[in-house]
C-alpha cells in the first residue's frame, strides 16, 4: 500500500487518484475530497470512505490505516522520553500546520516502517539511489487542487510555508546572464555540478529544505561581514561570489570586507606581511557590486576585533558574519536563518558546515553529520559534537576506571535524542563566525569584548552572552555553507590552507605576554603539563577573559585553573592578564552591560543550558571525572542520583528507577529493597501528611479589619505544559488565600505531555484545594480560560497564567472591588518573578507598576500609566471578575483559537457594555515573562496565523467603522475583502444595550485626545534647508505597527501627497503635557514611536525614537521659529532644558546644536487621517472645544 510520509502539519487533501490492482485488472478511482485542513484520524475517515467503493481498494485502505496507526503509535511510544520532550518544545515556527496552503503532492509508497524526514532524504527519488524504487512496486497517491480549494486560495502562512514541489535553490543565482559572465568562481551547485565529485550539491542535502517558500517581504535586510587574513587561493573571491549570487539583491544590503592583513612598516608589521594577498582580488570584487566595501585596517587586530569594526559600518538589519573561505550551497541559505529571528529576534542562528577538504580541487568530502552541536571540551576550546550526548572530546583514561567499568563501557549503547532533521535546533556553543543576529540584538550584547585579540574565545563569550541575557543560540539545518578548515591541504600534501598563528607586531605578541626572541617565537609557556607556543598562549589568555567575564566567582573557575595549570591559583605570567581586566574600559563595559542586561550567572547556564542539552555539567566539573555510566530517560550521568533533577520519575528511565517513597531516581537494585516499599513509602507518606498540615497552619489569615463579605474566589490557572511551574503556582496561590476565601484552584491541563496530575496526584493536589479539568485535545489559552471557568464554583474567578506567584493579601482588593460592583473587574500590579529563587522582584517603591494598556488601532495593546483607577484594556493573563458577570457578557469567545485578541474583545465588552475595569494598586502579583530563553519559552503550539485572526476578530467586533483603519496595517493584508463572521461575539452581547467605540474613543479621552493617540492632523516633517529634492524626516527600520522598541531618524526623499503605502514618514503631535493637555512630543503615524528629547547632547549626529509615554511632558515638538510664518525648529529637552538643544541639519544629515544655530523645519503635506474623519460632529466639536 503506498505510505504518505509523515510530513509533519501538513495534511491538505484536496483530491486524490488512487491505481490498485483489483481482480482481473486495474482499476483507477478518483475521489474529490475538498478542505482546509486534515488530521490524521481524518486521514482514516476518508480513506474508509474510498474504500468502500471498491473490494479490491478496501484491502489497501485497511493496510494504510493500519500504517498511519503504527506511525502515530510510533511517536508516542518509541521508548525515549526525549522525543516527547522534544515535541513539546519543538521550534515554534517550524510547528506550524502548513494545511491552509495549497498542495499539489506526489508521494511513493515508503518501503518499510515509520517514514520521518531522515528517510525523506534517504529515500528522495531526486538523489540518484535506485534502491527505493527496487524495494517496493509505488502505488502513487496524486493530491492535486481542487476548484474550490483554488477558489478560497488561503493566503501562505508568513514569513514561509511548505509547498510539494522542491524548488530550484541549487540552480538559482540572482544575476542576470551578462553578471553571470563577469563571475570568475561561481560554481554549479545542482546535481551533475563541478562540485562533490561531480554530483552536485544537492545529493546529500535534506530533500524537505527544497520545499519551503518564502515571504521576502517580511525578512530582514542582512549586511554580511568578510573578515580576511593570509587567504590565498582566491578564496575570498570564491566567498563574495556565492554570497552575491545566492542571496535575493532585496535582502542583501552590502558585503563588508574586512582587511586584516595590516600596512607593511606600520606598527611594527614587517615589508613583506602582505605577501600573501592579491592585491588585484580586492579591485576585482568591487568591480562586481557597488555592495561590496572595503575597509582596510593598518594593524592586525585579528577576528574579533575585525568583525567589529565591519559591524560599526553596516547598516543591515541583520549581521552575518562569515569567513573569507566559505562558498554558500543555496539561494535560500538566508532565508532558513532570517525565519529563525523573525520568530525571535534575540536569536543567533548559525549555519550548518559542510567541508570543503581538498585546497586544490576545492571538493567536498561529504555532507555535514545533521546534529552537529557546539561544545566546549575540558580545556573550554570549541569542537562539534554529533551525538548530543555522547563524550567528544571527553579523553579516556583507562586508569581512572575499573576492568568492570572498562568492559562495560566497551559495551555500552543507547540512542541519542534526536531533533527533526530538518528543524532548528538549540546548541550550547557555535563556531566563531558563519551566523546570524540582529544588529539591534548585538549591540544590546555589546558586540564582542574587544579586548579579545587574535583569535579565540570570541565564540565562547557570544554563546555566553545570548543564553544568560534573554536569548538563544540555533543550529540552522536547511542553512548549509560549504568551509575550508584551516588545517586542510591538498592531496599532494602542499601546504595548509593559510599560515597560522600570522604574524604579529612586537608591540602585540608583548602584550599578550608571548615569548618572543631573536625574532622568532619559543614555546616557554606550561598549559595542560606541556610546553604551549604563542598560539596557545593568547587563545588561553583570551579564555581567561572570557572567563572571568560570565564565570565570575563560580568554583567552575577555579576547577578550570586546576585543569589547565594543574592548581587552583593563576600563577604570575597568567595573574597579569587578569589584572588587566579589571582595569581595562572593554572588559568593565562588558561587566556594565551585563548587569544591565540582568544577564542570568554561570550556576543557572550550567543547569538550564549546558545540562539540558547535553545531559551533563560543564566539562570540568568534579562529576564528569569517570566515564557517565547511566541512562535515565535521554540523559546519561555518573550515577542515578545525578540524573537531571525537576522532571520526577518521567525522566528516570533506562539505567534506573523511581523511588516513590523519598521521590528519588535511583537504580533497580535500590528501587527492590524494602525501604523503597510499603514500609518507607507509608513512613515517608506520614511524613509529607505533617508537611502538608504544616503548611496548611501557616497559610494566610483573614486580615486585621477585614469586612468578610462571604465572597469566595476560584483561582483558574490554565497550564498547557507548565510541567515545571504549576505545582508551584498552585502552593502559592494556596499559601496566599486564606481558608474560607479559598474556593478552589482549578488547574486546566490543556493536552500536556505527559499530563500534569502524573507529576502531582489529585490526592496529594487536592490537600492544596485543587481540583484538575484535562482536555485532551488542546484548547489553547483562550479555551483553557474557558474551560476552567465553567469549572469554577466560587463567585469570583481570579484567571491567573501558570507561571505565577501573587503576594500577601493580593486577594482583598478583588473581594472588595467587585463586593461593591459585581460588573467591575480588578487587575494587579504585575511585578516580575525569578523562577529560579520563585521570589518577586522589580516591584515598584510607589506607585506605577504595570496593571493598565491602551488600544491602537492596530489591535496591539501598550502599557501605560496615569493617575486615574481605570484600564482602558488589560494585558488579559491575570484578573479576577464575578462570575455572574463573566457569563453575562458571554465568556471567551468560543471562535478565538490559541491566544491573543481575548483581551481586547474582553476588555471592549466589559467598558461598553456596562462594566469597568480597575487597577488594585496594593495587589501584587510575580509573573514570568517569556524572555526567549528556552526555560520560559512557551511549550504549548500556537496555530498559524491563530493570535492575528483573534485580533480582527476582536475589532471587527468592537471597532464599527474603525475596523477599516485596522485593515490600512500590513499586518491585516490578508484580511482586506475577507468575510469574518463575529457573530459568536456581537450576539452574546446585543441583550445587553452596549455602547458603540465612539463612546469608548470619548470615555478614554485623555489617552485618544489629550495623549494624540487620536489625531487630528498628520504631516511630513520636511528640512527647510535641503537643496534640490525636499527630505523628510522618517523612521529608519520601523514599519507601521505599534509593536516596536526603539528607531533612529533619517533624511529622505519626501513622500508626495498623503500616504499611498505604510512609510514612517508621517508625524503628528502626541503625549500629554504637565497640565494633562496635548501635546508635548511627536509620534510616528500608525506606530508606537516618539521622537526620544529626554536627554540631547550637543554634537550627536544621532537622533532616536523610543515607545511613547503618554505622560512625557514636554520633549520633543515643533516650536515657530521667531516670525517666519511656517517655518519651525525642532526644540529636544524636558522640562527648564527644553529649548536649549535642538535638532538640525548640517551637510544633509542630522545634528544637536543649539536652538539659536539650528536649521528650520516645516510641515509639509498636512491632512486629517481617517480616524479622526470618522468621528461624529458632536465629538469633534466636544474635543475641539475641549469639554
Amino acid at each position: 500500500m503506498a505510505r504518505i510520509p509523515s510530513i509533519r502539519g501538513r495534511h491538505v487533501r484536496n483530491a486524490m487518484t488512487t491505481t490498485t490492482n483489483s481482480g482481473s485488472g486495474t482499476t483507477k478511482f478518483v475521489v474529490l475530497l475538498s478542505f482546509a485542513a486534515l488530521l490524521v484520524v481524518g486521514t482514516t475517515v476518508y480513506l474508509r470512505a474510498l474504500s468502500v467503493v471498491s473490494g479490491g481498494l478496501n484491502a489497501q485502505m485497511g493496510m494504510y490505516e493500519r500504517m498511519m496507526n503504527q506511525d502515530r503509535i510510533g511517536q508516542r511510544t518509541n521508548g525515549r522520553q526525549g522525543d516527547r520532550k522534544r515535541r513539546n518544545e519543538r521550534h515554534p515556527l517550524l510547528r506550524r500546520d502548513e494545511s491552509d496552503a495549497p498542495h499539489e503532492i506526489h508521494h511513493e509508497a515508503a518501503p518499510r516502517g515509520r517514514m520521518d524526514d531522515a528517510d525523506v532524504m534517504s529515500h528522495d527519488p531526486d538523489n540518484g539511489s535506485d534502491d527505493f524504487q527496487q524495494e517496493t512496486e509505488p502505488i502513487q497517491l496524486v493530491l492535486e487542487n481542487s476548484a474550490s480549494s483554488k477558489q478560497q486560495n488561503p493566503p501562505p502562512t508568513p514569513p514561509w510555508h511548505l509547498v510539494s514541489d522542491p524548488d530550484d535553490s541549487f540552480e538559482r543565482i540572482y544575476l542576470s546572464p551578462t553578471e553571470k559572465q563577469m563571475y570568475k568562481n561561481l560554481r554549479n551547485l545542482g546535481k551533475g555540478g563541478d562540485v562533490n565529485k561531480g554530483i552536485g550539491i544537492k545529493s546529500y542535502f535534506n530533500p524537505m529544505c527544497r520545499h519551503y517558500r518564502f515571504d521576502e517581504s517580511m525578512l530582514p535586510t542582512v549586511s554580511v561581514i568578510m573578515t580576511t587574513q593570509n587567504e590565498p587561493d582566491g578564496w575570498v573571491s570564491i566567498s563574495v561570489e556565492s554570497i552575491l549570487a545566492r542571496t535575493p539583491p532585496n535582502l542583501l544590503v552590502e558585503v563588508i570586507i574586512v582587511d586584516d592583513n595590516g600596512i607593511p612598516g606600520q606598527h611594527g608589521l614587517p615589508e613583506n606581511i602582505r605577501r600573501n594577498v592579491d592585491e588585484s582580488e580586492f579591485a576585482y570584487l568591487q568591480s562586481l557590486s557597488p555592495k561590496v566595501k572595503i575597509v582596510k585596517h593598518s594593524n592586525r587586530e585579528g577576528c574579533a576585533r575585525s568583525r567589529l569594526a565591519g559591524a560599526k559600518v553596516a547598516t543591515g538589519e541583520v549581521l552575518m558574519f562569515v569567513d573569507s573561505h566559505v562558498e554558500m550551497l543555496s539561494a535560500t541559505w538566508y532565508h532558513h536563518l532570517a525565519i529563525a529571528i523573525v520568530e525571535n529576534p534575540k536569536t543567533i542562528a548559525m549555519q550548518t558546515i559542510d567541508v570543503i577538504d581538498d585546497l586544490g580541487s576545492k571538493d567536498y568530502g561529504s555532507g555535514a553529520g545533521p546534529l552537529q552541536y557546539g561544545i566546549v571540551n575540558t580545556e573550554f576550546w570549541f569542537g562539534y559534537q554529533v551525538d548530543r550526548f555522547g563524550d567528544y572530546m571527553e579523553p579516556l583514561y583507562p586508569e581512572n576506571f575499573t576492568k568492570e567499568e572498562l568492559d562495560e563501557r566497551a559495551k555500552f549503547s543507547y540512542k541519542a535524542e534526536r531533533p527533526g532533521i530538518r528543524e532548528p535546533y538549540e546548541t550550547p556553543f557555535g563556531p566563531g563566525s558563519l551566523f546570524a543576529i540582529r544588529a539591534d540584538e548585538f549591540w544590546r550584547l555589546g558586540g564582542y569584548d574587544e579586548g579579545l585579540y587574535v583569535w579565540g574565545g570570541e565564540n565562547t563569550e557570544l554563546a555566553f552572552k545570548i543564553w544568560m541575557c534573554g536569548g538563544r543560540m540555533l543550529m540552522v539545518p536547511c542553512s548549509r555553507v560549504g568551509h575550508m578548515y584551516r588545517q586542510h591541504k591538498e592531496k599532494d600534501g602542499r601546504g595548509a590552507l593559510t599560515r597560522w598563528p600570522p604574524d604579529l607586531p612586537q608591540e602585540m605578541t608583548d602584550r599578550l605576554g608571548c615569548a618572543y626572541k631573536n625574532g622568532t617565537y619559543t614555546g616557554r609557556f606550561i598549559v595542560l603539563k606541556h610546553p604551549a607556543d604563542n598560539f596557545t598562549r593568547i587563545t588561553t589568555r583570551n579564555n581567561l577573559r572570557v572567563m572571568e567575564t560570565w564565570v565570575g566567582d563560580h568554583p567552575a573557575k577555579k576547577a578550570y585553573y586546576k585543569r589547565l595549570f594543574g592548581q587552583e591559583t593563576l600563577k604570575p605570567e597568567f595573574q597579569r592578564f587578569i589584572d588587566d581586566w579589571k582595569v581595562d574600559p572593554a572588559a568593565q563595559k562588558q561587566v556594565r552591560l551585563k548587569e544591565e542586561n540582568k544577564c542570568h550567572d554561570f550556576e543557572w547556564w550550567d543547569k538550564y543550558v549546558f545540562m539540558r542539552l547535553t545531559g551533563r555539567h560543564y566539562p570540568w566539573h568534579p562529576d564528569n571525572k569517570k566515564y557517565l555510566q547511566v541512562s535515565c530517560g535521554n540523559h546519561k550521568a555518573k550515577s542515578c542520583a545525578l540524573c537531571p533533577q525537576g522532571h520526577g520519575k518521567d525522566w528516570c528511565h533506562g539505567d534506573c528507577a523511581w523511588c516513590s517513597a523519598n521521590e528519588q531516581c535511583v537504580d533497580f537494585d535500590e528501587a527492590k529493597k524494602p525501604q523503597c516499599k510499603k514500609t518507607t513509602i507509608i513512613v515517608e507518606s506520614a511524613k509529607k501528611e505533617r508537611k502538608i498540615e504544616e503548611k496548611k497552619n501557616a497559610r494566610a489569615l483573614l486580615p486585621v479589619g477585614f469586612n468578610k463579605t462571604n465572597l469566595t474566589i476560584s483561582v483558574v490557572l490554565p497550564c498547557g505544559f507548565e510541567h515545571a511551574f504549576f505545582k508551584r503556582t498552585a502552593q502559592s496561590v494556596f499559601d496566599e488565600t486564606p481558608d474560607g476565601i479559598l474556593k478552589e484552584i482549578v488547574i486546566v491541563d490543556d493536552a500536556s505531555d505527559p499530563p500534569l496530575k502524573v507529576l502531582w496526584s489529585e490526592e496529594d493536589a487536592a490537600k492544596f484545594s485543587v481540583k484538575y479539568v484535562r482536555l485532551d485535545s488542546p484548547a489553547g489559552l483562550i479555551g483553557a480560560k474557558q474551560a476552567g471557568a465553567e469549572a469554577a464554583a466560587g463567585d469570583i474567578i481570579v484567571f491567573f497564567d501558570c507561571h505565577v506567584k501573587p503576594a500577601k493579601d493580593y486577594w482583598v482588593p478583588y473581594v472588595k472591588e467587585i463586593h461593591e460592583n459585581y460588573r467591575r473587574v480588578v487587575i494587579p500590579v504585575i511585578t516580575s518573578l525569578n523562577v529560579d529563587t520563585w521570589e518577586e522582584f522589580n516591584r515598584p517603591t510607589s506607585g506605577g507598576g504595570m496593571s493598565k494598556c491602551y488600544l491602537t488601532f492596530d489591535a496591539e495593546f501598550k502599557w501605560t500609566t496615569d493617575e486615574t483607577p481605570h484600564v482602558p484594556i488589560m494585558s488579559g493573563g491575570l484578573l479576577a471578575m464575578s462570575r455572574r458577570w463573566f457569563f453575562e457578557i458571554g465568556g471567551y469567545d468560543s471562535s478565538m483559537l490559541g491566544w491573543g485578541g481575548e483581551n481586547l474583545d474582553q476588555s471592549l465588552r466589559i467598558w461598553t457594555c456596562g462594566g469597568e475595569i480597575v487597577s488594585a494598586p496594593e495587589s501584587f502579583v510575580a509573573h514570568m515573562w517569556r524572555d526567549g530563553t528556552a526555560k520560559t519559552k512557551a511549550k504549548y503550539k500556537l496555530g498559524a496565523g491563530d493570535a492575528i485572526k483573534n485580533r480582527a476578530r476582536a475589532v471587527k467586533a468592537h471597532l464599527g467603522p474603525w475596523y477599516e483603519k485596522t485593515l490600512t496595517f500590513p499586518s491585516f493584508d490578508q484580511w482586506r475583502g475577507r468575510e469574518l463572521d463575529t457573530s459568536s461575539i456581537t450576539d452574546g452581547i446585543a441583550k445587553l444595550g452596549c455602547h458603540d467605540f465612539e463612546w469608548y474613543l470619548d470615555r478614554f479621552s485623555y489617552i485618544y485626545k489629550d495623549a494624540g493617540v487620536l489625531p487630528k492632523e498628520v504631516f511630513q516633517i520636511e528640512a527647510s534647508s535641503s537643496a534640490g529634492t525636499p527630505q523628510c524626516l522618517k523612521l529608519t527600520k520601523t514599519g507601521w505597527t505599534n509593536y516596536g522598541n526603539s528607531d533612529e531618524l533619517e533624511l529622505v526623499e519626501c513622500l508626495d501627497g498623503p500616504p499611498k503605502e505604510p512609510k514612517p514618514q508621517y508625524w503628528h503631535l502626541s503625549n500629554r503635557l504637565d497640565d494633562k493637555t496635548c501635546c508635548g512630543s511627536l509620534r510616528a503615524w500608525n506606530t508606537d514611536q516618539c521622537i526620544d528629547g529626554r536627554s540631547p547632547k550637543i554634537g550627536e549626529t544621532k537622533l532616536s525614537t523610543y515607545t511613547c509615554d503618554l505622560d512625557s511632558g514636554i520633549e520633543a515638538v515643533l516650536t515657530p521659529k521667531n516670525d517666519q510664518v511656517g517655518e519651525y525648529v525642532l526644540a529636544l529637552g524636558r522640562g527648564s532644558q527644553h529649548g536649549v538643544l535642538c535638532a538640525s541639519v548640517e551637510n544633509s544629515k542630522l545634528k544637536i546644536v543649539g536652538c539659536a544655530n539650528a536649521s528650520t523645519w516645516k510641515k509639509r503635506n498636512p491632512f486629517t487621517p481617517v480616524e479622526y474623519e470618522l468621528l461624529s460632529a458632536d465629538t469633534k466639536k466636544k474635543w475641539e472645544h475641549n469639554q
